[in-house]
């Protein structure tokens, strides 16, 4: 009898725990980079789409839109875009200067949450 009563006491115990007590769960936001298209217009001209998504951001949160490359091989149209959060996409456009050149870029989304992405290409 006593083992059940200590066993029924113990089930209670880890019921009234588990039941009333939780996690304080701390709000974040965060913004994922999708994966990016490179596409050939022109001779020299390329057109980089970049996306993202994200959790617990404003559609109407103001970013700032930056790539840079590390090379002078080419060169960005408009390296600074503003927009809003719920555009959930950047367009920019790179013109080539020098053929058959390695060039690794990077590009991101800036505001109170922010993602960095690189890539590479060749020309």
């Amino acid at each position: 009898m006593n083992r059940l009563l200590l066993s029924i006491f113990i089930f209670f115990a880890f019921f009234f725990v588990i039941a009333f007590s939780h996690e304080k769960l701390v709000p974040h936001s965060d913004i994922r980079p999708l994966p990016l298209k490179i596409k050939k217009v022109g001779n020299n001209k390329l057109i980089v789409d970049v996306a993202w998504g994200g959790e617990n951001i404003k559609e109407d949160e103001p970013v700032l839109k930056k790539p840079k490359c590390l090379s002078k091989a080419v060169t960005i149209k408009d390296p600074v875009q503003k927009g809003t959060f719920g555009e959930r996409k950047a367009q920019f456009e790179l013109t080539v200067r020098r053929n058959n050149a390695r060039v690794k870029c990077h590009y991101g989304v800036v505001d109170g949450d922010s993602f960095i992405g690189f890539f590479t290409f060749q020309t």
